[in-house]
């Protein structure tokens, strides 16, 4: 099965998905007891969608926990975003593709990426790391300038043997269930 085969199945399944709220607050609580989490000083995190792993909570812990919180902005439709600290929900609107992105007029683009971590979105990953986004190569092209920690999130049904990659695919180094943390490096093993 090719990419947009996969993509358009794994779409489909977790749209139906059971037990969403609960599976949301294991990866929740998977995620704010990981260590390079905690030591992170800034979190770069996607604005979730409907059938995503929710991320509203993860970026409200780290309003709450003195975090800097720095979501996406996509600046073209070529695969190109940058990121914008936020500060509260309210500097949000819907914007590219449904998502909701920050105003950038007032919010400030993120340019140090030091004590950064990174949590990616994905429709699947297999232990390796390789990821199914959704196609359009945002985190790809972001993610090969960049070497702090990458962690993605994804149910645990969703993690798959293997996920069909390209030379310009980039692994994620974690990846976050509501069973475990798997790092990538280790083939999956629990992190």
């Amino acid at each position: 099965m090719n990419k947009s085969e996969l993509r358009k199945l794994l779409l489909n399944e977790r749209k139906s998905i059971t037990g969403k709220a609960e599976k949301d607050s294991g990866v929740y609580d998977n995620l704010i007891s990981f260590e390079p989490f905690i030591e992170a000083e800034t979190v770069l995190v996607y604005l979730s969608s409907e059938s995503e792993v929710n991320t509203d909570k993860i970026i409200s812990y780290c309003f709450d926990n003195g975090k800097r919180v720095a979501v996406p902005f996509c600046t073209d439709s070529d695969g190109n975003m940058e990121f914008y600290i936020i500060k509260s929900f309210n500097a949000l609107s819907p914007g590219h593709y449904g998502i909701r992105e920050p105003d950038i007029k007032s919010c400030e683009k993120l340019s140090d990426f030091s004590a950064s971590i990174i949590v990616v979105p994905g429709l699947s990953f297999d232990k390796n790391g390789n990821r199914l986004g959704y196609g359009k190569g945002y985190y790809d092209r972001f993610l090969k300038n960049y070497s702090f920690i990458s962690v993605g999130l994804c149910y645990n049904s969703f993690i798959k043997d293997i996920i069909p990659s390209e030379n310009y695919d980039v692994k994620v180094n974690y990846i976050i269930t509501e069973d475990a943390v798997l790092d990538t490096h280790s083939g999956g093993k629990n992190g």
